[in-house]
């Protein structure tokens, strides 16, 4: 660390300035700074070169940054940067503005229960997302999470994560806090994501009891009880709690970790049935009846495999496959359709030389981006002819998931974070985990471009996508960036518009103006900024800046562009008028943060996607809900109209694309990949008949209509 600048002004460290001292954190020293370069603020860690003598420590110190930027989630903290300044290693991330959990909790009447239990809800949220992503925190405590000034929830400091396949970390070594530790960690035996549910278990004991569930007065006395001692059970009559809300905060605790929740989502799930904010879960099927249901679906999948009706036949097999995902026999006969599915999606072979074909056609060429396209390594052959014609609401109701057919998988890694459809071509923009984003022409299966800015060309990784949006005549790209970042890109030449367009913190939303004359873009920093597209065309940052209360997470025009609509982490919709700047109405409804906002093709209604595992359809006449779909097995990701807005898709991280009845609320149909495929992103192309699918590992599955 450089001395003090003349005059008092901040230090410097590397490119950053030091501002202050935070404070000092299981691997080193906190420091509020600010990065000159892109002008924003961080939070700077930086460990002391005698604390990283051996290799093990810069190993682990290595494993945080690399377990922590792999993180990308509403409720963590997200990292900008690792680097090493004379010997200092640092790492650069989300300046978190705000009060320690511990103090958002300390007074019982300072936050009504049912806003102290969502701020749990939202912690198990983020560490449930860690934990799918083979990361366990080992330090969850009160000091580790933070409030924001808009009611945000974050997860700091993964500084002793431990990525689940990692051996580095030996068992016996306490790193984290004893009072949060899980009795297993404390035995030295294996540790997984439940040791952060036992972490979470403790944090909402004290919350609910106003004490810790073990205290002792010297550390040996108190891993005595963690580990020995039966946990005095929460009196939820002299508490005043719902029953079910103590039983939840048991559960996490039991010290056998087979019997807690099995994962932290489904602690949420609980929390939040407890509090009466979710409908309690079905009761589970009866033995006989599951046998005889799952008996039922196999042997239809059987008969409707015979008939080769391949996408009935995987629908009844999966259906049969969630009733008993152990047999053998279904997934031999879900591998057979699948197999059968894609040998369908190959070309026939073509006419033998000299021979003639008059009903054979050309499909006419396609315009291409940046410079000529070529197909990847390995690429899939292109499909048949697409019949013509979009599919109606009479079709989709009578066939539901077999009026579309299965037509395989193309692309390549990296993995995929944001996907969008260029609205006057069939061209679907992959935004990837190394901050490229690689355009597909969906006809062909062939690579278009890959957009790059300069610093991914020099490095070959810049800041990950949140958001992509084409403008309405397909000429701009903007794509919105986790550090704060917004870039507009030529579609002529496949480059980037040089203007600067940038946030304080993480953009996670952004929409053109039907006219094309405006994006707008919704940040963390609790900003809704409105971009004159034709001046940043000319090389200048020109927009309007409209505060908000709270982050904006996602946005969406309506109205021809007279109004837009945001969603914010705090769980309500604003309606504002953009050309005054004016707040026009306060819409609720979502029980947890805003994700999706989609206009309907009438431009009647918005599509309401929302972390409660929902989705909400607004009547924006009288802005009130007129259909609820779910509760959907996670949030959703993506969301697409259909048949002129009579159904929608929705897809949440798993190998299903559920299509819902708007009039009715009610599920129609699925469409399903292979098991262990991850659906991230949607769209629907061609003639309004095909529907394309990104898939989490940079993948992309289309369906085509079977009519």
């Amino acid at each position: 660390m450089s001395a003090p600048a003349a005059g008092g002004g901040p230090r410097k460290f590397g490119k950053f300035e030091i501002l202050e001292e935070l404070g000092q954190g299981a691997m080193g020293t906190v420091y509020r700074a600010h990065d000159p370069i892109l002008d924003r603020p961080v939070a700077l860690k930086t460990v002391s070169p005698a604390l990283l003598a051996g290799k093990d420590t810069v190993a682990r110190f290595q494993r945080e940054a690399r377990a922590a930027a792999r993180l990308q989630h509403p409720n963590i903290v997200t990292i900008f940067e690792l680097g090493e300044v004379d010997g200092t290693r640092y790492i650069a991330m989300e300046l978190v503005e705000g009060i320690e959990l511990s103090e958002a909790l300390g007074a019982l009447d300072r936050f009504p229960l049912e806003r102290r239990v969502r701020m749990i809800v939202d912690v198990c949220r983020g560490l449930d997302f860690a934990h799918k992503m083979g990361v366990v925190h080992r330090d969850v405590k009160p000091a580790n999470v933070r409030l924001t000034r808009d009611g945000t929830v974050k997860i700091l400091d993964f500084g002793i994560a431990r990525l689940g396949d990692s051996d580095m970390t030996q068992a016996g070594i306490v790193l984290g806090t004893p009072s949060y530790l899980s009795p297993e960690l404390l035995q030295g035996a294996k540790v997984d994501h439940r040791a952060d549910m036992w972490a979470v278990g403790v944090i909402l004991y004290e919350l609910l009891s106003g004490r810790r569930p073990f205290e002792a007065p010297t550390i040996a006395s108190l891993v005595h009880k963690i580990v020995n001692e039966p946990l005095a059970p929460l009196d939820s009559r002299a508490l005043r709690l719902p029953e079910p809300l103590a039983a939840v905060a048991m559960k996490a605790l039991e010290k056998d970790p087979a019997r807690r929740f099995c994962d932290l989502d489904a602690m949420a799930k609980a929390l939040l049935v407890a509090i009466g904010a979710t409908p309690a879960p079905d009761t589970p099927l009866d033995p006989v009846v599951r046998k005889r249901a799952y008996e039922a679906n196999y042997a239809e999948a059987r008969r409707l495999l015979a008939d080769e009706d391949l996408s009935s036949a995987l629908e009844a097999a999966r259906r049969a496959q969630r009733l008993d995902p152990e047999r053998t026999g279904i997934l031999q006969i879900i591998r057979v359709i699948e197999d059968r599915l894609r040998g369908e999606a190959t070309l026939e072979q073509p006419p033998k030389p000299g021979s003639t074909d008059a009903t054979r056609t050309v499909a006419p060429a396609r315009a291409r981006v940046g410079p000529e396209a070529t197909l990847p390594a390995g690429g899939a052959p292109a499909p048949p002819a697409i019949l013509p014609g979009p599919l109606d609401t009479a079709t989709l109701r009578a066939r539901g998931g077999s009026a579309f057919r299965d037509q395989g998988t193309f692309g390549e890694p990296p993995a995929t974070k944001e996907a969008a459809l260029s609205p006057v071509a069939d061209l679907l923009a992959v935004a990837g985990a190394d901050g490229a984003i690689r355009l597909w022409d969906l006809r062909s299966r062939a690579r278009a471009h890959v957009l790059r800015t300069d610093l991914h060309r020099r490095s070959g990784h810049d800041a990950a996508a949140l958001a992509l949006g084409f403008s309405p005549d397909g000429t701009l790209l903007a794509s919105a960036h986790v550090d704060g970042v917004v870039h507009l890109w030529d579609m002529a030449i496949g480059a980037e518009v040089a203007v600067r367009m940038r946030h304080d913190e993480s953009v996670g939303a952004l929409a053109f103006s039907p006219d094309g004359a405006t994006l707008a873009t919704g940040s963390l920093d609790a900003s809704l900024r409105l971009w004159d597209v034709g001046a940043a065309l000319a090389g200048e940052a020109r927009r309007e800046l409209v505060r908000q209360p709270s982050g904006v997470t996602a946005l969406a025009w309506a109205g021809g562009g007279e109004w837009l609509l945001t969603g914010h982490a705090s769980r309500v919709l604003r309606l504002v008028d953009p050309h005054r700047g004016k707040l026009l109405a306060t819409i609720r409804g979502p029980e947890a943060l805003v994700n999706i906002l989609l206009l309907s093709p009438d431009g009647q209604h918005m599509a309401v996607a929302s972390h409660d595992r929902s989705v909400r359809v607004f009547d924006l006449g009288t802005r009130e809900v007129q259909a609820t779909l779910g509760p959907l097995r996670r949030p959703a990701t993506s969301l697409c109209f259909l048949a002129d807005g009579s159904f929608l898709a929705t897809v949440c991280q798993d190998n299903c694309v559920q299509l819902w009845d708007v009039a009715s609320g009610a599920p129609a149909a699925a469409l399903w990949g292979p098991a262990g495929e991850c659906f991230v992103g949607l769209a629907l192309y061609g003639d309004s008949n095909q529907l394309a699918v990104a898939l989490a590992d940079g993948r992309v599955r289309l369906w085509a209509s079977a009519t």
